[in-house]
């Protein structure tokens, strides 16, 4: 993610429309496993990436590393159905 998230167009969708939030792995709090658990139970490589609405709610989650181009598709995707 340190290489996605900063390019231009990916960092503008962030800032304009999307809370972020960091976990630590190592330490999750237990409602972050409960919702990696029930939507993605096989998950294994990290980093971890859950997109979730207001309420907490799951939309999307990705794993290991992803293309920019993907991650920029799957935020506009998001912000076009809110």
């Amino acid at each position: 993610m340190q290489g996605v998230v900063p390019q231009p167009a990916i960092a503008k969708l962030l800032q304009d429309r999307f809370v972020a939030l960091a976990a630590d792995i190592d330490a999750p709090e237990q409602g972050l496993v409960d919702l990696l658990m029930a939507n993605m139970p096989d998950a294994m490589m990290l980093p971890f990436v859950v997109f979730t609405d207001a309420d907490g709610n799951w939309l999307q989650g990705m794993q290991g590393a992803v293309h920019p181009d993907r991650f920029r598709e799957a935020l506009e995707e998001m912000a076009e159905g809110s």
